[in-house]
């Protein structure tokens, strides 16, 4: 499972890679290569990058595109006319407008089989974990052992003392060694 925190950022990214050609754009900024590419690429990237995971990487992907796309509609509208959208849109012959919209909706699932392609972190850290748990286990074993030599000992010895029997006093009856003449408890003769 995918860490909140890890989506969250992903969709901000997302939502900023969808927005930054029309922001530019808007704000007259130019820069020497275009800006829907290096776009694209924050789309791509980051999300496949944080959630590794085929799902949740074009999720996340969407959820900022569709977020990006509504405020550029809304708030920033503008037509981004750099030379990616310009040669997509006239091999497609399709409005600028709807080129960056289909481009955009085209990463999702690119991110989404980046992010699978990539190895999981999960896997890493649960491989650590389970060597660690070795290791600890082993580390606990080593005591556990000597702790069962000394009491194969303590047995060893034990097999060589005979085992006490205990009859009862037939006065107060508690519990008298076998051997006893007099009870320890009441002090009286227990035997003949």
């Amino acid at each position: 499972m995918v860490s909140p925190v890890r989506v969250a950022v992903s969709i901000i990214a997302a939502f900023g890679g969808a927005v930054l050609a029309p922001l530019l754009v808007y704000l007259g900024f130019s820069i020497p290569f275009p800006a829907t590419a290096l776009g694209l690429a924050v789309v791509v990237i980051v999300p496949a990058l944080l959630c590794r995971s085929f799902t949740t990487a074009s999720t996340a992907s969407i959820a900022g595109i569709l977020a990006g796309l509504i405020t550029w509609l809304t708030l920033i509208y503008n037509a981004v006319t750099d030379s990616l959208i310009q040669m997509v849109s006239s091999i497609l012959s399709l409005d600028p407008v709807l080129t960056y919209i289909i481009l955009m909706a085209v990463m999702a699932p690119v991110s989404g089989a980046l992010g699978l392609a990539l190895p999981s972190g999960e896997k890493a850290v649960i491989r650590a974990t389970l060597e660690h748990g070795a290791e600890e286990e082993a580390a606990e074993a080593a005591p556990a052992a000597e702790d069962e030599k000394k009491l194969e000992e303590r047995v060893a010895e034990a097999e060589g003392v005979e085992e006490e029997v205990y009859v009862k006093c037939p006065h107060c009856g508690e519990p008298v060694p076998e051997e006893a003449v007099f009870c320890p408890s009441c002090g009286r003769k227990v035997k003949l």
